[in-house]
């Protein structure tokens, strides 16, 4: 089985501190906020499914509107306390699922990571 690389499209609210510290540890990493600025919800996930990207995002509304547009994968970070550091931290706990990733949402916590699959068979 071919292994599928790991591409992740980044929010706006994700920060660019944290694109430039993934990208910088090798990840494929691609960001709105210096090429998708202010496309909508809907615009970021078809490039996340044309581009087979997982979108990682701090917006709740992704969990809905995957079920409608069913992107790659959706990695949400709900966090109490979101500073730049704090997110980075949770991003790359969730990012050790690897391809798991693909074909869920992933909520990840502080103190938690919990999926459910994005498509219903």
């Amino acid at each position: 089985m071919s292994r599928r690389s790991l591409k992740l499209l980044l929010d706006e609210n994700i920060s660019l501190r944290v694109y430039e510290e993934l990208k910088r540890r090798g990840y494929k990493v691609q960001t709105a906020i210096e090429e998708l600025r202010g496309a909508s919800d809907e615009g970021l996930l078809r490039v996340a499914l044309n581009r087979d990207k997982i979108v990682v995002t701090m917006d709740k509304d992704f969990g809905y509107l995957a079920q409608a547009y069913s992107p790659p994968g959706v990695l949400l970070v709900r966090l109490r306390v979101p500073t730049i550091p704090h997110r980075l931290e949770a991003i790359l706990r969730a990012l050790q699922l690897g391809e798991k990733l693909y074909g869920y949402i992933t909520v990840v916590t502080e103190t938690r990571i919990r999926r459910r699959p994005i498509r219903y068979i």
